[in-house]
């Protein structure tokens, strides 16, 4: 049985009208796999950028605390070295924004006081000390306002904690104990790390 001519066309035109929907759907499903994984791809991207910039922060702070340590316990070599401030007969500053005495804290500070202290940008009356300050180091820390590294030099306070160790090998002379709190900076300068160490140094005796 021969259709008509015209049964013929009609059928031509539905056939052609499935397969323009079917392309159609299939172009729309690629646009939203290709939107998807370029979404996937800029969040990565900007994971591992702030992943980088945190641990950036987070050994700048280490640096600041091996500074402090170097600054507590010596030896050091520097011209305005000060070990034998951080003794049992000295007592702290206070938070003095004084040069000899700066970043050498009380030993009650609360946590708004911290704060108030690391965010003081005035040279003048600053209560922190910079990284390589009493050390001579500056130089070995390098920071850029731009590229990889850290956008500022790293900072710490130092405070006489309220314990007193003894050491044993020692024969039980005391050590003072000093708590230090470190703040490293991102190569973005909102990205901060703050890290905390005690250092207990052997007390002077007769």
């Amino acid at each position: 049985m021969t259709l008509p001519l015209y049964s013929i066309s009609i059928q031509r035109r539905k056939q052609r009208g499935v397969a323009l929907v079917f392309v159609l759907i299939m172009i729309s499903i690629v646009f939203v796999v290709a939107a998807v994984s370029s979404r996937l791809v800029v969040l990565g991207e900007r994971a591992t950028r702030n992943d980088r910039d945190r641990q950036t922060a987070f050994q700048s702070a280490e640096a600041a605390l091996a500074d402090a340590e170097v600054d507590i316990m010596g030896p050091n070599t520097a011209a305005n070295e000060r070990v034998s401030m951080f003794g049992k007969s000295g007592a702290d500053s206070g938070c003095s924004a004084a040069t000899a005495t700066r970043g050498f804290c009380g030993s009650d500070l609360s946590p708004a006081a911290y704060k108030t202290i690391f965010a003081n940008e005035d040279a003048a009356t600053r209560q922190y000390v910079t990284y390589g300050e009493f050390t001579d180091r500056e130089d070995q820390f390098p920071v850029s306002a731009t590229g990889a590294l850290p956008a500022k030099l790293p900072r710490y306070i130092i405070r006489k904690a309220k314990i007193e160790f003894r050491n044993r090998g020692l024969a039980g002379k005391p050590l003072d104990a000093f708590v230090i709190t470190a703040v490293g900076y991102g190569v973005q300068a909102d990205t901060q790390v703050v890290l905390q160490a005690v250092i207990s140094k052997p007390v002077p005796t007769n």
